[in-house]
């Protein structure tokens, strides 16, 4: 429960050009992903499939597990890796035979993961990090021995860093063990940061889940049960409902929507603690490594000479109360085959600076200091795009319902959303970095050191050209989308991209 997934064995590096397998019991962990939506399909060919073939469930189950058992042991069978003297190999593939040969100078670490399950069977996934730009993971040997695990990382590590001092590997040392003395803490979180962690991030997930189930649960609920009279009469509370009056039913909206908030939280809280239980970043001599999880173990190492840029991501109350979150962009992507990896996920300025300083990445300015958009970025959006909904409503309310009229009531909150975003949305160039901050309720800094600027592009629309204003979006390794500065003149435009391209 400590967050840690190594314990630490010492192995011979003579025995690491074997042919090996993965551990026996991947088939029992590939078999448990498959068997609930077999089971799933199973129920639903018993209750809503023809009649000729509801008797035949049971064979067609058991022919059906022994199929799945079989091409899950061919599976195992096929696949082996071996660590070579300049490589690892890994060998896969039922009848097309893949062979995947991963030179130890492209791996930037290994990074390991361990579930419930392979927590109590003792095993780990290993997860090979190469300089693939982000678009996931060359080498994936799930699941080996927890001590397999250790040796493979270590050998990979030693190997690698033998062929960058052009030492022989087996003169590197007679065997090794992972030292926890490569490490030392930077930050830590401990329950109750954890928990408070939790309730700034809202979520209904809870409902998400509910609807996964309907999704696949569908043949067993009757066609009206998203009727609101029906779920009232399936709760008892329909004629309860019918015999309030105006003020009670609106007390009782009131109350179902705070009883939304309450889950909300409650989900937000749970699904942090599951995910950040634990949460260790330590400094190593490469980069950070990072360990959490409750239920989900991972360990996950960050080269600093991937990280392409830095996330600062608050809110109006946690900014208030002096909460941040810290995000890096790396070339890696983590587990969740995501480029951002969240290295401080609530922490104080100053725990954050000191986090960025072992980045080269600094935090030198905020919102007073940075430089406002054109005012064009909230009303002409609104201009061209709120008389269509307005249309549509007037239209609706004739024909359909008058009550749809007051509908109008809640159009002045979007340009007001509209004038917060454009207020939030600023930038500013300071020597040899870019801060571009969005978002009024989920606001994000970005900082961005220029020499990690892959592009720098213009882009116009029809009505933008017409009033000169601009985009400048700006191309980042690693990252899904560009960082973007909105509703600029079209000559700061082209001259803050001559600077960009510049210092880059």
């Amino acid at each position: 429960m400590n967050g840690t997934l190594i314990a630490p064995q010492p192995v011979p590096i003579a025995d690491t050009a074997t042919e090996r397998r993965l551990h026996p019991l991947t088939l029992l962990l590939n078999l448990s992903r498959q068997l609930p939506q077999a089971i799933i399909g199973l129920i639903a060919l018993r209750l809503s499939g023809p009649d000729e073939i509801r008797g035949w469930v049971a064979l067609i189950a058991f022919f059906a597990i022994v199929a799945m058992f079989g091409t899950e042991f061919w599976k195992w069978w096929r696949f082996s890796y071996r660590l070579g003297e300049e490589e690892l190999r890994i060998a896969s593939g039922i009848i097309s035979r893949n062979v995947r040969s991963i030179p130890y100078e492209r791996i930037q670490d290994v990074n390991l993961e361990q579930g419930l399950l392979a927590r109590m069977l003792g095993m780990a996934k290993v997860r090979l990090e190469t300089g693939s730009s982000g678009s996931g993971d060359e080498g994936v040997l799930d699941s080996v021995d927890l001590a397999e695990a250790s040796r493979l990382r270590d050998v990979i590590r030693l190997r690698k860093a033998a062929q960058e001092t052009a030492e022989p590997a087996a003169e590197a040392a007679p065997e090794f063990t992972h030292a926890a003395a490569e490490t030392r803490p930077m930050f830590a979180m401990d329950t109750r940061r954890v928990l408070t962690a939790g309730v700034f991030n809202f979520s209904l997930v809870f409902f998400a889940l509910v609807g996964a189930l309907v999704n696949n649960l569908d043949f067993l609920l009757p066609g009206d049960i998203w009727d609101p009279r029906r779920l009232l009469d399936m709760l008892g509370l329909e004629d309860l409902f019918a015999a309030l009056d105006i003020a009670a039913r609106v007390m009782s909206i009131i109350a179902a929507l705070f009883s939304l908030l309450v889950i909300g939280l409650l989900g937000g809280v749970i699904r942090t603690v599951l995910r950040e239980h634990g949460f260790r970043l330590d400094r190593t001599e490469t980069g950070f490594r990072r360990r959490r999880g409750l239920i989900t173990l991972t360990d996950v190492v960050m080269p600093l000479h991937r990280i392409q840029a830095a996330v600062i991501a608050t809110g109006p109350l946690r900014r208030r109360l002096g909460w941040f979150e810290l995000k890096v962009q790396s070339l890696a992507s983590d587990s969740d085959k995501e480029s951002d990896h969240a290295i401080a996920p609530l922490a104080h300025a100053d725990e954050v600076r000191a986090i960025l300083n072992e980045t080269g990445i600094r935090w030198d300015t905020d919102y007073p200091e940075m430089q406002p958009v054109d005012p064009a970025m909230w009303w002409v959006p609104l201009v061209f795009a709120l008389p269509v909904p307005m249309i549509g409503i007037g239209v609706s309310a004739t024909f359909a319902n008058p009550w749809l009229f007051l509908l109008y009531a809640l159009l002045p909150a979007v340009p007001l959303c509209s004038r917060l975003h454009w207020r939030a949305h600023r930038y500013a160039l300071e020597g040899t970095q870019l801060y571009v901050r969005d978002g009024f309720w989920a606001q994000r800094l970005t900082l961005l050191p220029l020499r990690r600027v892959q592009s720098v592009d213009i882009t116009q629309s029809a009505v933008s050209r017409f009033i000169g204003l601009a985009e400048i979006e700006i191309g980042v390794a690693g990252r899904s989308s560009p960082v973007t500065i909105h509703a600029i003149p079209l000559d700061d435009a082209i001259a803050l991209r001559s600077r960009l391209l510049a210092l880059s």
